[in-house]
């Protein structure tokens, strides 16, 4: 069964300031989990983390070259 969250869990809201920063923990986090997902076979969760790692990194990617222009 799936833990609760509690007061003593991190408070994501708190510790991302920004949209880049929650992109880069997305992408961090997701990372990791699909090599979790693809080391038990489960296929389909490792798609949709793998989905959403390639979104976090695209919008990191998106953002830093405005930046540059």
């Amino acid at each position: 069964m799936a833990k609760t969250a509690d007061d003593s869990d991190l408070d994501v809201e708190v510790t991302v300031e920004d949209p880049d920063a929650a992109a880069a923990l997305i992408a961090e986090v997701t990372a990791g989990l699909s090599q979790l997902a693809q080391r038990h076979n489960l296929d389909m969760l490792d798609y949709l983390l793998r989905m959403a790692n390639l979104e976090a990194e695209e919008h990191l990617r998106l953002r830093s070259r405005r930046r540059l222009c």
